[in-house]
């Protein structure tokens, strides 16, 4: 496995520098957006952004490495739910992040309309 330094992101040009979207890898929901960065190379610029600003709010997954936030992290064996999923009924939407209330039998998100994931279904 490769491993990665950074979560997905996208860079938009702003004065005084770039701003950094980071997003999770794993539901590819938009998780922050930076402040302007500006570096000597583009390589120390982007790790500038993702230490200073990014990277407190993901989890890695300790299994295929990707960054992740809490509604898609198993943190009973420090991965993602994709890796090793943990719930019979899903409490929260893989794709947005919207909990889910207990027992309910939706098979669709009600915020993003996405499917919703239960444990050994794809």
């Amino acid at each position: 496995m490769k491993e990665k330094k950074t979560a997905a992101y996208t860079i938009t040009p702003d004065t005084g520098g770039n701003r950094y979207r980071f997003y999770c890898d794993v539901s590819g929901a938009l998780v922050c957006i930076t402040s302007p960065y500006h570096a000597d190379t583009p390589e120390d610029e982007l790790m500038l952004a993702w230490e200073k600003e990014g990277r407190q709010h993901f989890n890695q997954c300790q299994k295929c490495g990707r960054f992740i936030i809490d509604a898609v992290y198993n943190p009973m064996v420090f991965e993602c739910t994709d890796c090793a999923p943990f719930e019979y009924e899903t409490r929260y939407c893989k794709s947005c992040g919207a909990k889910i209330d207990a027992g309910a039998k939706e098979r669709f998100c009600p915020v993003c309309k996405q499917k919703l994931h239960y444990e050994g279904s794809g």
